[in-house]
């Protein structure tokens, strides 16, 4: 499992240290303002993506290491996320022009929101299917295209077309690595994997969606230049987040593995897991947060310093909400999705709630205001139930003889 973790993180990481190249190369050849509204459109292409896609990669992980149902979750999944892109591409369009963007950047987001979609779906199929060297493989060379391709457009003038070079990369991901076959077994079988998914839409909307929508509302009711200088500090939150992405991504399926076995079994491996990336996740952010200066300082030129704050609030929020990792794939993975689903809509509607009612007075910080609140509110309460929660799919222990 380390080792799977390990090389996990290596492939999400590179995929992060593109996501944040892609915006140093923007802030440091564009203006602040290019560099708000283009983080604001990958914002709302990850946003975009926790509807039903990037749920179906969590099912995808956590149903294709069962034997029974991996056909026909391969089947219905496949399906259900052709279905879902397709209605996510028209409400796309209309979201991009509200934000104020021209006609062409509609175009590359609703383009970017279908290929990102399809690699975080895809991705955790090939992690259901212990293909992990495989993702990290495909990872680091979409990573690759994506950069080489970018600068290529900046320095031709292309500024229409920046979003194109990670749409390109994504696609690639997922052209390549889609998955092939698929039957329905039962009809059974077919609802038991749509209300997963149902339910780690929720949940993924709750967890992933507080960052993002975060930078559309400090995009919607604050300066362009704030907006820049607050992208600048989630160009650093991005990454670390998709680094506690990763660790989760492996434990899901590790733990659906270990159904069947005995409690006591489940509980120790979670609560090992737990503690070292407690320990992991301390040190990495904490030395983030230190660093977060010279970061801004020596990657930026200086030029944005003024979003040293809000990085350093983000990446205390995305620190606490990685903790949950291992107790939010336990809970996932033994029958728990549905409470995991719930804590994590109130913690998102509180939040919201927050940054309707502040962001239109205090600009950026009233949308870290309610990031703050469902954020750490909701990682609190998942790592309370799942270190406190006995699993409802696992044996009992058996009785000493």
């Amino acid at each position: 499992m380390l080792s799977r973790t390990v090389i996990s993180t290596i492939g999400m990481g590179v995929q992060g240290l593109a996501r944040f190249a892609y915006t140093l190369i923007i802030g440091n050849i564009a203006s602040k303002e290019s560099l708000g509204e283009i983080s604001a459109l990958l914002s709302l292409s990850v946003f975009a993506s926790l509807f039903w896609p990037a749920a179906a990669g969590v099912a995808a992980s956590r149903f294709i290491p069962d034997l029974k149902l991996s056909e026909t979750a391969i089947a219905v999944l496949k399906r259900s996320f052709i279905i879902a892109v397709l209605i996510l591409a028209v409400l796309t369009a209309p979201v991009t022009y509200f934000l104020g963007s021209d006609l062409s950047e509609v175009f590359g987001t609703v383009a970017l929101v279908i290929s990102y979609s399809g690699y975080v779906f895809v991705r955790g199929v090939l992690l259901g299917e212990d293909r992990i060297i495989r993702a990290t493989v495909i990872d680091t060379i979409t990573s690759f295209i994506a950069i080489t391709i970018l600068v290529l457009v900046l320095f031709a003038g292309w500024h229409w077309a920046t979003l194109l070079p990670l749409t390109i990369s994504y696609l690639v991901f997922t052209l390549v690595s889609w998955p092939k076959g698929g039957r329905v077994r039962t009809s059974a079988m077919r609802r038991e994997v749509l209300l997963f998914t149902r339910d780690s839409t929720l949940a993924m909307i709750a967890t992933g969606g507080l960052l993002p929508v975060t930078m559309l509302f400090v995009r919607a009711f604050d300066t362009p230049t704030v907006a820049g200088l607050f992208a600048a500090g989630l160009s650093l939150a991005t990454p670390a987040n998709l680094l506690a992405q990763s660790v989760n991504q492996v434990l899901v399926p590790h733990f659906a593995r270990m159904l069947g076995g005995p409690i006591s079994s489940m509980r120790r491996s979670q609560l090992h897991v737990f503690l070292v990336s407690l320990v992991g996740f301390v040190a990495v952010f904490g030395l983030l947060i230190w660093l977060s200066p010279w970061i801004l300082d020596t990657f930026f030129q200086g030029e944005y310093n003024d979003g040293l704050a809000s990085m350093q609030v983000m990446l205390v929020v995305v620190g606490m909400m990685s903790l949950m990792a291992a107790p939010s794939a336990y809970l996932v993975a033994t029958g728990r999705q549905g409470l995991y689903a719930r804590i994590w809509l109130v913690a998102t509607i509180l939040g919201i709630l927050v940054m309707l009612l502040a962001a239109p007075t205090m600009g950026q910080w009233g949308a870290v205001a309610g990031f703050v609140l469902g954020g750490i509110g909701g990682s609190l309460a998942v790592v309370v139930c799942g270190l406190t929660l006995a699993p409802r799919t696992l044996q009992p222990d058996p009785a000493p003889e």
